[in-house]
């Protein structure tokens, strides 16, 4: 599958790229992902793994640590991501997601997520984040009526 970009309008941007799950056997190790980025949640990216049409485990990484982890070694317990340190015409990322006693690792290509994240960095700039947060619509839902 060729990388896409959708874009759904202003507040999202989405990649829906293939990855590889290095554990499992050939004919199951290719996965769709959609990385996704809102506006309304700045600093986070989900990670939407497609096992099949209508069934998908979501994970939410810091936008931040998938950035560092395009150039080395980031995160740590459940998510870590690197680099692969080939000098290939393909470069990988991988992405390793882990809970207790079950670990996964996937591979995808690296410069199209990267060049993905850095649209999002366009549209939100580091630092920036902040301003995009509704404050006031958090507070709401964290704190009990008064």
């Amino acid at each position: 599958m060729d990388q896409q970009w959708l874009q759904h309008h202003r507040e999202q941007l989405t990649l829906l790229t293939t990855l590889h799950n290095l554990a499992a056997p050939p004919e199951s190790a290719t996965v769709v992902c959609r990385f996704g980025y809102d506006m309304d949640n700045p600093y986070s990216i989900r990670l939407s793994l497609v096992n099949s049409p209508g069934d998908h485990v979501t994970w939410v990484v810091g936008r931040d640590l998938l950035l560092a982890g395009t150039e080395e070694l980031s995160g740590e317990g459940d998510v870590k991501i690197w680099p692969s340190r080939q000098q290939t015409e393909t470069p990988s990322l991988y992405l390793r997601l882990g809970r207790p006693h079950r670990t996964a690792t996937f591979a995808g290509e690296l410069h199209p997520i990267r060049q993905w994240l850095e649209t999002t960095y366009t549209v939100v700039p580091a630092g920036s984040e902040n301003f995009q947060m509704d404050w006031d619509t958090l507070t709401a839902r964290l704190l009990p009526p008064a």
